[in-house]
């Protein structure tokens, strides 16, 4: 049988380290403007194929140094001689407006740090803008349409004299541009990266027309940032609700970091109990993330490993993500996405520590689990599992007509918090909680009631609470009290608006 002889597809090392396969032919460039000037942005691997498309017309060129430097002296020399290299700084806003331009789809993945930027300018002066665009008030809030807490952020900046202009997911690039047409918004936010295309391009938009970015990580922020290989979120206002992310994003290049916790959401405050729930304690949570599975696809953790962490949660210790990163003996956190590893084995330890918590609770309490079904093979036969509450529904009542409800932190989040910790004490109930470091929002005379360590404690203090309704009172009584004076979602975004004046 004869041998198959297929020439070797070009490839190139990214900025990333990655090697990437590079596509061919005119197909592999994406056009745009309509001026009678031609620029290549790149040539891609052969520039025959740039040729092809200029048709004999004259054309001018940008190309990125690392890969022009990859490609060799065979790329330089298929090259026209006549076609001049244009520096991008002379990609003036008049020059743009007089010209057709072919752009190498893959560059702003290859390269995104020369060419995010490029793009951003080349794509802002071909909008049809007024010479001067009016700055107004306005807040860009990219949507994610299983976004929890965009509603409630949305109704705040209204309140604070800020309008909002939702962008949606899936077509935040060109929803950005439709506004930039008509205005110059004062900030962007986007909550855990949702709706920011992988490949920056709006974010880069938004910074050629000078509008700051944020980006709040609600969540652990390696897990979103290992969807981008741009750098575009080094330059953006970084907000984080677990401040131990700060100094290795600070590390990582964020030139700019914020600690803002959760807060509490309006909607719970004057909530009506629901009946019947006062003597029992009760738990609001999947037993996994939405997509779990999918997200740690190929993550794999040594047993042993697994069974000490697992060890450790039921002593009241915490092997929580950065847990993890050092015992897995990881390096960078980005680019990339081996901080995945990490998360996987946190998740893991995570739903032993949840599942040993939630057995202790029902062992001495009557207790109700509002989740998923996967609960059913994880807990004793004895304890109620109800189907999921809607956020904007029925959770108010529910957190106001238990007798506790309890808390169990992620250890994605090794000071973090919870929509729990806020939210529960606004509605009017009583939280349980384990001893998260990040209580040290609070003061101690506030957390040390309610805090548990180890799994085992949960249960005795569970009982000791629904046997105190007075207890819990005053408990509910002094919590709220400091919850309304600042932590309200009012008290984070006027901190976010207040940060944006900052150097």
């Amino acid at each position: 049988m004869a041998s198959l002889n297929r020439p070797a597809r070009p490839s190139v090392i990214d900025e990333t380290g990655g090697k990437r396969t590079l596509a061919g032919g005119p197909g592999a460039f994406a056009a745009f403007g309509d001026g009678d000037r031609l620029i290549f942005l790149g040539l891609g691997p052969d520039p025959a194929d740039a040729v092809t498309l200029a048709d004999g017309r004259p054309a001018a060129y940008v190309e990125c140094p690392a890969f022009a430097a990859a490609m060799g002296p065979a790329f330089a020399a298929a090259i026209p001689d006549s076609w001049p290299r244009l520096d991008p700084a002379e990609l003036t806003p008049n020059r743009v407006g007089a010209s057709r331009f072919y752009l190498y789809r893959q560059n702003t993945r290859l390269f995104p740090s020369f060419w995010g930027p490029i793009w951003g300018r080349v794509q802002l002066a071909l909008l049809p803008r007024p010479e001067t665009v009016p700055a107004s008030p306005t807040v860009l809030l990219f949507r994610s349409p299983s976004g929890m807490l965009e509603p409630q952020l949305a109704r705040t900046l209204a309140g604070l004299g800020r309008p909002v202009a939702d962008i949606p997911a899936g077509g935040s690039t060109t929803a950005v541009a439709a506004l930039l047409c008509r205005e110059k918004p004062a900030l962007a936010l986007c909550v855990n990266g949702a709706g920011l295309d992988d490949d920056g391009l709006a974010a880069e938009l938004l910074e050629a027309a000078g509008v700051p970015l944020c980006l709040w990580f609600v969540d652990n922020p390696f897990h979103v940032l290992g969807r981008f290989a741009s750098r575009f979120w080094q330059r953006a206002l970084l907000c984080v609700t677990d401040d131990s992310f700060l100094s290795p994003l600070k590390a990582l290049g964020a030139a700019r970091v914020l600690h803002l916790p959760l807060a509490a959401s309006d909607h719970f405050f004057g909530a009506s109990p629901a009946p019947g729930l006062s003597d029992r304690a009760v738990f609001v949570g999947r037993s996994a993330f939405a997509g779990r599975d999918a997200f740690f696809a190929g993550c794999r953790i040594p047993g042993t490993l697994a069974d000490h962490a697992r060890e450790m949660t039921l002593a009241g210790e915490r092997p929580d993500f950065f847990w993890w990163t050092r015992s897995l003996g990881l390096g960078a956190l980005w680019p990339g996405k081996a901080a995945r590893q990490a998360g996987c084995g946190a998740e893991a330890a995570g739903l032993a520590q949840r599942t040993a918590v939630l057995a202790a609770v029902g062992h001495g309490a009557a207790l109700t689990v509002y989740g998923d079904p996967g609960w059913r093979d994880l807990l004793p036969p004895g304890i109620e599992v109800r189907p999921p509450i809607d956020y904007y529904g029925a959770l108010p009542g529910l957190y106001a007509g238990a007798g506790v409800s309890v808390n169990v932190t992620s250890l994605l989040l090794p000071r973090g918090l919870t929509q729990r910790h806020f939210d529960v004490w606004a509605a009017g109930g009583c939280l349980l909680t384990d001893a998260t470091p990040g209580l040290a929002l609070f003061p101690a005379k506030l957390t040390a009631p309610i805090g548990y360590a180890a799994p085992a404690a949960a249960g005795p203090l569970a009982a000791a609470l629904l046997a105190d309704p007075n207890r819990r009172q005053d408990l509910t009584a002094a919590w709220q009290e400091h919850i309304i004076a600042g932590h309200r979602y009012a008290h984070r975004l006027a901190a976010l608006l207040g940060r944006l004046s900052d150097p």
